[in-house]
């Protein structure tokens, strides 16, 4: 996943550990949850909780023999998972999108998007071509402008627009 001139950030170890505990962990729910609703078999076939107290034993199970993989597996596990400088580039990544998510209560999803794609285009343009403030302002709110048209009007299925849209509606509703 890294190049090796990479840093090391964490090796493969740790990472395989983490996730066969996380996805025993997820089955386990699943079987616990499964067994509340009744995980037998009735008069008229399985209870509700029959297929997914299996899968979620299935799920289980290969977990714990992914864990056990791992804790044998000696070589294989000491290489780097990721690298530093890979591992940013996947930050300067997901944190845009955190933000992203974070903010479309707020500022809803038309105006969240604009911002979204405005900043990923203003933050890679020494990468590429670069965009001008004009392109990047007519792209994202193009962008945004297209998503209410197509949702809202069109479709008539209307996006959240958050808490400064329904102030902007109410606002709109005192002028009048």
């Amino acid at each position: 996943m890294s190049n090796t001139t990479d840093t090391p950030l964490v090796a493969t170890r740790p990472v395989e550990i983490g996730l066969a505990l996380f996805t025993a962990g997820l089955g386990s729910i699943v079987m616990v949850g499964a067994v509340d609703i009744g995980i037998g078999w009735g008069d008229s076939g399985p209870e509700a909780g029959y297929f997914p107290f299996y899968i979620g034993l299935l799920m289980s199970a290969a977990s714990v023999g992914n864990l056990i993989l791992a804790l044998l597996r000696t070589p294989a596990m000491s290489a780097a998972f990721v690298g530093r400088q890979a591992f940013r580039q996947v930050l300067a990544v997901f944190v845009p999108i955190v933000l992203y998510v974070i903010a479309m209560p707020f500022a809803g999803i038309y105006l969240a998007s604009a911002v979204f794609i405005a900043w990923f285009m203003w933050r890679d343009r020494q990468r590429s071509k670069p965009y001008g403030i004009a392109l990047i302002a007519t792209i994202s709110c193009g962008a945004a402008l297209a998503s209410y048209l197509i949702f809202a009007l069109w479709f008539k299925v209307p996006l959240d627009s958050g808490v400064l849209g329904d102030l902007v509606a109410v606002a709109g509703g005192a002028l009048k």
